[in-house]
């Protein structure tokens, strides 16, 4: 009899380690080229996110976010998700398509700014698209392509919009080449690709807030059972902890 108990206890030991390994497995996500959400040295990435996947894993043992090594396009990322190749993206806008397409953790990890680059030497006063506008055809708006920003811009009548941009980088080349007269980016990515590419003697960021806006956890329709509700446990935990807004708080616009 304790024979048949001690097997039974052992299989059930098994079977325990057998679901808490599946219950482990890998987040599978992928990282944009948008810093500081995400920061690239070499093969090594860095960021926000990376810090938000960490503290989750702290509060959360069950979750282990996949390793990151390079950038994949904004695009892409999304296809993957809708796909089910992807469990989840950090740090996105919740617009209309998106809300349709996946299914978004309502908790604002950060929050970011909307507003304008121009050139140093850039004389006119914007406070809106309408000034914008008044300047004429030339006064074309950068944008990355697919992104909020594009659909935005492309939404104003009668603004000159170029969307044609893979990453903020690009667009910094047209502006200096003067392709084009402002960018329309978040404050967050603007100050941070002024930084690293040390523009600041070339580039300034205009004294606007268009909108404000917050970024989500976006997971994918096909993550695995239960994720969505288990991210939005231990996002609630952080938030509510003061934890979210200390890990933004070195990498807030400055």
């Amino acid at each position: 009899m304790l024979c048949k108990f001690k097997k039974a206890l052992a299989g059930a030991s098994i079977l325990a380690l057998s679901m808490a390994s599946a219950h482990a497995a890998q987040v599978r996500t992928a990282a944009q080229d948008s810093q500081p959400k995400f920061i690239k040295e070499g093969s090594t990435i860095t960021g926000l996110c990376i810090d938000i996947f960490r503290a989750l894993e702290h509060v959360d043992p069950q979750l282990k976010f996949q390793t990151l090594t390079s950038f994949t396009p904004l695009p892409r990322s999304e296809y993957q998700l809708q796909e089910g190749e992807l469990d989840v993206i950090c740090g996105l806008a919740a617009t209309k398509e998106r809300k349709e397409k996946f299914d978004v953790i309502d908790i604002p990890i950060y929050t970011t700014h909307l507003t304008l680059a121009a050139r140093k030497d850039e004389k006119a006063s914007v406070n809106s698209f309408d000034d914008i506008r008044k300047l004429g055809p030339d006064a074309i708006v950068l944008t990355v392509t697919q992104t909020v920003q594009a659909q935005m811009a492309t939404a104003q009548p009668g603004l000159k919009v170029d969307t044609a941009a893979k990453d903020t980088k690009a667009n910094f080349q047209k502006l200096l080449d003067g392709r084009g007269r402002f960018i329309l980016h978040n404050d967050f990515a603007l100050v941070e690709e002024i930084k690293r590419d040390k523009m600041g003697d070339k580039v300034k960021l205009l004294p606007i807030k268009l909108s404000t806006e917050g970024r989500y956890f976006i997971v994918s329709k096909k993550a695995p059972a239960g994720l969505k509700e288990e991210l939005t446990a231990d996002l609630e935990k952080l938030a509510a902890s003061g934890e979210l807004a200390k890990i933004f708080e070195p990498y807030k616009p400055k």
